[in-house]
């Protein structure tokens, strides 16, 4: 606490540099992210030691583990910071200041999901490109970092807004169960209803989806764009921080970031119709050796 103290009177920029630091070292210490990170390594490894034939029994590992994991780690990281709200106020630091540093914590999981990328793109075994349906090079990019990078750097940011507005203790675990049954129902829906237009929005409606789905004899490739869903993923993680820093916010600063909210809501919902509408117009199969057809 006297780093804080001491920071917070050295003037705004060097005092975010100065929590950033502090709270980074909050937030790697956290038995919760130890154990996010040591999960997501494990099952890597483990998933990778074998050549696979469903991608996502690979890829999910990170979202569950940096992203949700991480969303409890920062949620608990910022309503600790609030708890020493009284010994916190002696310095001139803001609320803003403080809440931008535990933003900017979410960097230690994004680096992590950057790794994670990079291990999946060199060491996944699949037994040929039809693994990934009909998504080329660069649809398989965005597929990756639409479930390893960005849910790494969502989740905890999302964690630090809950904190910032919730007081419930157990919110972000009840927020992240929420969010996987949604993704799970979402999955199960699309499997069988392939051709609803009420199911689509419902599964790209989320920080999390799938793009195929696979057995060892087919692969389906869903609609929907992956690029622009990353597009809708970053506008989230926009919202996030908007969110959290409206908390507490003075008069002017709070018209100014109202402004940002509105143009970042307008983004996420120019990125979610983009992702609804493009891609491919209909769900297609593909088998080993033969042409993809359409379902």
């Amino acid at each position: 606490m006297t780093t804080i103290i001491a920071a917070g009177r050295t003037g705004p920029a060097v005092g975010l540099v100065a929590l950033t630091k502090y709270e980074t070292r909050r937030f790697v210490r956290s038995p919760v992210f130890l154990v996010a990170f040591g999960l997501t390594a494990w099952a890597l490894w483990d998933g990778m030691r074998v050549t696979v034939t469903e991608v996502n029994t690979v890829t999910v590992y990170p979202a569950i583990f940096l992203g949700g994991l991480g969303m409890v780690a920062a949620f608990w990281l910022t309503r600790s910071t609030q708890r020493s709200a009284e010994a916190v106020k002696v310095s001139p630091t803001t609320p803003q200041v403080r809440t931008a540093a535990i933003c900017l914590v979410a960097i230690v999981p994004l680096i992590c999901g950057w790794l994670s990328f990079l291990a999946i793109t060199v060491f996944l075994r699949v037994p040929g490109d039809w693994t990934y349906g009909t998504l080329g090079t660069s649809g398989r990019a965005a597929l990756l970092i639409g479930q390893t990078v960005i849910p790494a750097l969502g989740g905890p940011l999302l964690g630090v807004a809950l904190g910032r507005w919730v007081r419930f203790p157990g919110a972000a675990p009840v927020l992240f169960l929420v969010i996987f049954g949604w993704v799970i129902l979402a999955d199960v829906l699309a499997a069988t209803h392939r051709h609803s237009m009420l199911v689509l929005m419902m599964r790209l409606f989320a920080p999390f989806t799938f793009f195929t789905a696979s057995d060892q004899h087919a692969v389906e490739t869903w609609r929907g764009s992956p690029w622009f869903f990353v597009g809708w993923q970053l506008c989230l993680c926009a919202v996030a921080v908007t969110v959290a820093l409206l908390r507490d916010a003075e008069p002017g600063l709070r018209s100014r970031l109202t402004r940002v909210l509105i143009v970042v809501l307008a983004a996420a919902a120019l990125m979610y119709a983009l992702t609804v509408t493009g891609g491919l117009g209909h769900a297609v199969i593909s088998h080993p050796g033969k042409a993809p057809q359409p379902i």
